[in-house]
């Protein structure tokens, strides 16, 4: 019966290898957004999305800021949706583009006071 299972759990790693064989191998580069809460209050529940894929990061203290890697298929506008701990409301921003590539960057979202994002990206070298 172990031997059994053994072989199933094989198998099924073998046919995942097989199925998804490109995406294993890449090493192609990718995007990253940072968000920096210039705030003075935390924000909680930032939904980050980029040609339909949505990341979530839990909460981000003020003065902090986090670091979210993603990839896109095709050329995308940038989204942020997030609550603040301290106020009722959700906010949302949307802006920027991310491009399918070559070219990689970094897209810095630095949200103020006010809830406004100042968006700024910046080409992605070898080392970021």
């Amino acid at each position: 019966m172990k031997k059994l299972i053994v072989l199933i759990l094989f198998a099924a790693a073998v046919w995942y290898g097989w199925k998804h064989w490109p995406e294993l191998m890449s090493k192609a580069p990718g995007h990253v957004a940072v968000i920096q809460n210039q705030s003075g209050k935390t924000m909680e529940r930032i939904r980050f999305t980029a040609d339909g894929q949505t990341q979530v990061h839990d909460e981000l203290a003020d003065g902090a800021e986090c670091s979210i890697p993603f990839k896109v298929a095709n050329d995308s506008e940038l989204q942020m949706t997030w609550e603040w701990k301290e106020t009722m409301g959700e906010r949302n921003w949307h802006g920027g583009l991310a491009a399918k590539g070559p070219v990689v960057a970094k897209h810095v979202l630095t949200v103020d006071g006010d809830g406004e994002v100042m968006y700024r990206a910046e080409a992605k070298g070898s080392e970021n």
